[in-house]
């Protein structure tokens, strides 16, 4: 799972369902010829802190992301999908900043 990925990708997607905490995203069938798509889902040992799961249903056409919401603000990660470029450049920094920090919280 890898939130870079996720927002250079939003062109494809959509949030079809957000509650804190678990976030479906659906996206277009033209996403199949993305090469970035590998890099987005990545393996289960690739999940950044703070994301606990990123499933993905072909058939539905979607991805299920379940995160901890007292880690990453919810509104954090429907903007992402949404933004337009700037927003979305700002938003990775600021949760690229949140995870460092999770990180460095896991260590100690």
């Amino acid at each position: 799972m890898n939130f870079n990925a996720l927002a250079k990708l939003r062109r494809y997607l959509e949030v079809r369902h957000h509650v804190p905490g678990r976030i479906r995203i659906v996206f277009r069938p033209a996403i199949a010829d993305e090469p970035l798509v590998r890099e987005l889902m990545g393996n289960g040992a690739d999940l950044p802190p703070g994301v606990r799961s990123a499933r993905v249903n072909v058939l539905a056409r979607s991805v299920v992301i379940e995160y901890d919401a007292h880690a990453i603000p919810p509104a954090m990660l429907e903007d992402l999908v949404n933004a337009d470029d700037e927003r979305a450049a700002r938003l990775l920094r600021e949760l690229d900043a949140i995870l460092r920090n999770m990180d460095r919280q896991e260590v100690q």
